[in-house]
């Protein structure tokens, strides 16, 4: 055997004396850099923590000196950038290792003399052996604790292999000799037999210094004793066993073992045949390299995901965590790595991907993490098919996004040569494997925004905890609790996104919570790390949107550019009606959401928070283009929608537009910035077309002050759209009980529509005017109106229309006292609408006649209508309706005897008329609300029919017939009650009706 190799320019040599070698000859190195270069090399490829350099004896306070003095030798070996300086510790490059070449190379030989392919292992034994300059390795540097340990085993595993080594060539020699004994043996066996024997004295010759150098070792008097049977026979070979029966008498006082005795009595009957075949390497435990780091701080709110993830890990050999750059995909996987797997529990190995620069790298970068060395001769993968073997192994593949194709063809040729090999990767695109298993990683949930939130509270919610904690480590204090709400708007703000959570967390110790969230809305820049040694892709949110941006076409980032103008979620329609002269592949939004870019969900889109503040900043000159896109496609929506308010498809109509209500809004906001050119009166027609929405769903002082603006700006609109708008302005002025504003917005949409013929669209303006009049107890007046309605219905063959004019007609009715004529036309309509399929009005005609049998004294028949009522109100949500039959089923419990179950609904329909802004309706509850405290607080009762009796003035709408006469019973008790000499407060007085 030789003792050297050819000097290799770019080497770090481990294997004897410490030496880097260089292109000319060994570069000189001090002391300090020397042991720093055997201690890094020790583990190269691996981070080596600032702990583990301590406890391998190196001084602490020479790291600084010691490590720039290294750095300048590997840059004049021509290894620049091979030794790097992390948070956690130091790395040095381990390709230009000799020990860590060795090992590979020592592996393969292993792998191949179990394979039997004995003169293949021999090859690689000597090249591997070959290395070695000396037989102490890390000569000359002085170390301590495990590094002393690893040198020594180092030194061991010479020793071993030599003797692997000689077992390979004295089984050849057996095998040659066997052979050449044969009776019809031929010549080119003869010859084999001659080779084998001289090899075999070789192998004694070299046995006998080995056997002298480490008498006790057993295994070395095994090989010499064959060896010397192969080539000097059975006399020697006793010679040789006697030999080591003093040897171990003399120095241990014992036998040697069995196998050795066996190995003799074979020998002294001369049949090699007979002789035990050398040993099987033991199994080894796959190598405990590529560790998944040990994080620094706790995992939060990801308990249930981590069960999901071990699920997943039992019955998928694949399994990939998915999500958007910053949620916290790679503290994920370490958990899950990190979790107790038991006793058969595999080894985890960690291999980051993020500095890879293109797929076909990956198997080379994750054979080089785990230590195995680069050859031009052995494909990687085989290399870390080789090494896995039938070991059970976690194999983490951290940020894949980049790589998708290249790990994917990776995971599907480990897989199927590791039959307990386990795959866990991260990635913000799936791998598209087969059998891969996708784990789908959501921000962490955040508690609503709003006022009365308490730090206690906070912290049962992931991710205002999560900020709690990393301000409290960041600032040294813990945030104050006055700042509890800014804290629940500042994670909802940012989407719970851990990422983005922990970047503002990072400013505490400079701004005060309420001042980040001012800030965050237009300053990016402040969700920035202040720590250098962070990842470049986790420094910034805008870093990971771009990482996962650069994946994606020049046209696809428009895209996603434009995505930024939508409020909240989006469909694919609207997605399309924004991509249209864009971008035109048909796949763009698929491929953002591949790519964690949008979020998808039962059929609608969304972009988190921080990654749509990024891509807004990117859209810069093309905003106007883009929402002026938006607005035009919920324009769209809305009058189609609208059209299907009234009928059969009302619920798919509200639907449609409930789910884009933001947009809706956020349309409305851009097409009012004075921009005719935008789209000719889009702000009138959008309003006109969410009046009705808007009145469903109570909002009704927006819709209001949306069509007045509306009808302010555009004084030449097109009649008919005019005419539309003031019909809905005077509903909504109705409904908000500005009597006067609604009759002037009426009589402006009725002469618009006289003078176009529309007819139809006239008698909704008769119906508005008979609502006005009723509400103002003018039922006459209303009457007559809602007549003219019909008729008019009647004529243009609307039968919709008519029955609602029939419905108002009895409301009018039984409000003035009316029962018998409003119980008949409540019937009539009652099975109109159910026939129509119109389930608001439906609802209507059962609270209608509900009320009729309240006044008529049938409690227990208004009981089961008015319940009806309201379960068809809240299950259409229906604001409106649903205060009115809490109002009246209120009055039904009053009537009963009842007033704690009479003042629970009464609650809840005053609440509910005060948020929509209905005070006609709120005079009436107040006034429901002063009977039920009569008897047991009749100052507080008192104030209640004050405070009704001043709405009903400033409206100018009495008290309902209907209910006048139990409004004037409730104050005559009153003033019973009180006396004239009680003092009350002036808004207590009891005001005559």
């Amino acid at each position: 055997m030789t003792d050297g190799l050819r000097v290799r320019p770019g080497q770090v040599r481990l294997l004897g004396p410490v030496e880097l070698a260089g292109p000319v000859g060994p570069v000189p190195l001090a002391a300090g850099a020397r042991r720093l270069l055997a201690v890094l090399g020790l583990r190269g490829g691996e981070v080596v923590g600032w702990a583990q350099l301590s406890a391998a004896g190196l001084d602490p306070v020479a790291l600084d000196r010691d490590s720039a003095a290294l750095a300048g030798a590997l840059a004049r070996a021509g290894l620049r950038g091979a030794l790097q300086t992390r948070a956690s510790g130091m790395r040095l490059s381990g390709r230009y290792v000799d020990a860590l070449r060795y090992h590979d190379e020592l592996r393969r030989a292993r792998s191949r003399r179990t394979a039997g392919d004995l003169p293949a292992a021999v090859a690689l034994y000597d090249r591997a052996l070959a290395r070695w300059r000396s037989g102490t390795p890390l000569d000359g540097a002085a170390l301590a604790g495990w590094a002393e340990a690893e040198a020594k085993r180092l030194r061991d595993s010479r020793t071993r292999a030599r003797e692997e080594r000689w077992d390979c060539v004295l089984r050849q020699a057996a095998d040659a000799v066997r052979a050449s004994g044969a009776p019809v043996a031929d010549r080119a066996a003869v010859r084999a037999g001659i080779e084998g024997t001289r090899a075999a004295q070789e192998a004694a010759t070299e046995l006998e210094a080995g056997v002298a150098k480490h008498p006790l070792r057993e295994r070395r008097w095994e090989l010499l004793l064959t060896a010397t049977l192969l080539s000097r026979g059975r006399a020697a070979a006793r010679s040789v066993y006697e030999r080591a029966l003093r040897t171990f008498a003399d120095q241990l006082g014992v036998e040697p073992g069995e196998r050795l005795r066996a190995l003799a009595a074979a020998a002294e009957r001369g049949d090699i045949a007979e002789l035990p075949a050398p040993p099987r390497p033991e199994p080894r435990e796959p190598r405990r390299v590529a560790a998944p780091p040990v994080p620094l701080t706790s995992l939060l709110g990801r308990e249930a995901l981590l069960d999901d993830i071990a699920v997943r890990l039992a019955g998928h050999r694949l399994v990939t965590l998915v999500g958007p750059g910053g949620a916290g995909k790679t503290r994920l996987a370490i958990a899950a790595a990190g979790r107790p797997w038991g006793a058969d529990g595999p080894v985890a190995w960690f291999v980051d991907l993020s500095v890879v620069d293109r797929p076909g790298r990956v198997p080379a970068a994750v054979a080089e993490t785990l230590g195995l060395r680069e050859d031009p001769g052995l494909d990687p993968v085989d290399a870390i098919a080789e090494e896995i073997g039938p070991h059970a192994v976690l194999l983490v593949l951290d940020n894949c996004e980049h790589l998708v194709a290249g790990c994917g063809e990776l995971a599907r040729q480990l897989l199927a040569r590791c039959p307990r090999l386990r795959i866990l990767a991260t990635s913000r695109a799936p791998l598209r494997a087969e059998d891969e298993s996708v784990v789908p990683v959501p921000p962490l949930p955040v508690p609503a925004a709003g006022t009365g939130h308490t730090l206690a509270e906070l912290a049962t919610h992931a991710a205002t905890r999560l900020f709690l904690e990393r301000a409290q480590a960041r600032s040294g204090r813990p945030v104050p609790e006055g700042s509890a709400d800014a804290v629940a708007q500042l994670c909802a703000e940012l989407d719970g996104l851990p990422l983005a959570i922990e970047l503002a967390a990072a400013r505490t110790p400079l701004l005060s919570v309420p001042e980040i969230v001012a800030r965050i809305r237009t300053d990016q820049r402040l969700l920035h790390s202040p720590d250098p040694t962070a990842p470049a892709r986790h420094r910034t949110v805008a870093a990971a949107v771009e990482s996962s941006l650069e994946q994606l076409g020049p046209d696809v980032q428009r895209f996603f550019e434009r995505l930024a103008v939508f409020a909240g979620g989006f469909d694919a329609d609207a997605a399309d009606a924004l991509r249209a002269g864009t971008c035109s592949d048909p796949t763009a939004l698929d491929q953002l959401v591949d790519a964690s870019l949008v979020e998808q969900g039962s059929g609608r889109y969304r972009l988190l928070m921080p990654i749509r503040r990024h891509a807004l900043a990117r859209l810069h000159a093309d905003v106007p283009a883009a929402r002026t896109a938006h607005a035009a496609h919920y324009l769209r929506l809305a009058e189609s929608a609208d059209a299907d308010l009234r009928g059969h498809a009302q619920e798919s109509g509200l639907a449609r537009l409930r789910a884009d209500a933001a947009n809706l809004r956020a349309a409305m906001a851009w097409l009012a910035e004075a921009r005719p050119s935008a789209v000719p009166f889009g702000d009138l027609r959008l309003a006109t077309a969410l009046a009705m929405f808007c009145r469903i769903e109570g909002h009704y002082r927006e819709a209001r002050g949306w069509l007045a603006a509306a009808l302010a700006r555009h004084p030449r609109a097109p009649a008919l759209l005019r005419g539309a708008a003031a019909a809905d302005a005077a509903m909504l002025a109705m409904l908000l009980c500005d009597y006067s504003a609604a009759a002037e917005y009426a009589g402006s949409a009725r002469a618009a529509y006289r003078a176009l013929g529309d007819r139809r669209a006239e008698a909704r303006v008769e119906m508005i005017l008979g609502s006005v009049a009723r509400e103002r107890a003018q039922y006459e007046a209303s009457a007559a109106h809602l007549d003219k309605a019909a008729a008019i219905y009647v004529e243009c063959g609307d039968e919709l229309g008519e029955a609602r004019a029939v419905q108002l007609r009895g409301f009018t009715a039984w409000l003035a006292g009316d029962f018998d004529r409003a119980e008949l036309r409540l019937r009539a309509c009652r099975r109109w609408f159910e026939r129509l399929g119109d389930a608001e009005a439906s609802a209507s005609a059962l609270m209608n006649l509900g009320a009729v049998a309240l006044y008529r004294g049938d409690t227990d028949r208004a009981t089961s209508l008015l319940d009806a009522a309201l379960e068809r109100y809240a299950a259409l949500g229906f604001p409106e309706g649903v205060g009115w039959a809490h109002n009246l089923r209120g009055l039904v419990e009053l009537r009963t005897g009842r007033a704690d179950r009479a003042e629970e609904h009464l609650a809840l329909s005053l609440a509910t008329h005060r948020k929509v802004g209905d005070r006609w309706r709120t005079a009436s509850v107040l006034e429901a609300l002063a009977e039920v405290h009569r008897r047991d607080d009749p100052t507080r009762a008192a104030e209640l029919l004050a405070d009704a009796s001043r709405i009903r003035d400033e409206i100018g709408a009495p008290v309902p017939a209907c209910e006048r006469p139990d409004t004037e019973a409730t104050a005559a008790a009153l003033r019973a009650a009180l006396g004239d000499g009680t003092p009350l407060p002036a808004r207590a007085l009891i005001p005559p009706l």
